[in-house]
């Protein structure tokens, strides 16, 4: 195309720019294609956040049912304790008793002892007695 001389366009280039796609119609095109894209992935994200939350709930019932079952179990435990504590304190007595009385066994084992060896240092002596009248 020179200065001045206008260009007159052929029936090839009349034909072909009736059918190409304008433009405006190929942005718009990409447009609606991007719009459509970031839907699916903005519905993706949410989806991937329901399941998320929907876990983390189940997850939260799981930890309430399990503290709620060993408050139970504690509380048991605490009532056991109690028990126990109540029963040692009405056998205190006895078990003192026990122990008054193993001392006094002890005690005993050892008088008896101590009764065994005079008895036996007695009878040495006696003997010796019985055996010095004996000789003249």
């Amino acid at each position: 195309a020179q200065p001045g001389r206008r260009v007159i366009p052929t029936m090839a280039d009349l034909t072909h720019s009736a059918n190409a796609p304008s433009r405006e119609d190929a942005l718009a095109s990409a447009a609606t294609g991007m719009v459509a894209k970031v839907s699916e992935y903005v519905k993706g994200e949410l989806y991937a956040s329901v399941e998320d939350y929907k876990l983390l709930e189940a997850l939260n019932q799981a930890t309430s049912d399990k503290l709620g079952e060993l408050s139970g179990k504690a509380s048991a435990m605490r009532e056991a304790d109690a028990k126990l504590a109540a029963r040692a304190a009405e056998l205190k007595p006895f078990l003192d008793q026990i122990d008054t009385l193993d001392t006094s066994v002890e005690e005993m084992g050892n008088t008896a002892q101590l009764l065994d060896d005079y008895a036996a240092k007695l009878e040495a002596k006696y003997k010796e007695i019985i055996i010095a009248r004996r000789q003249p």
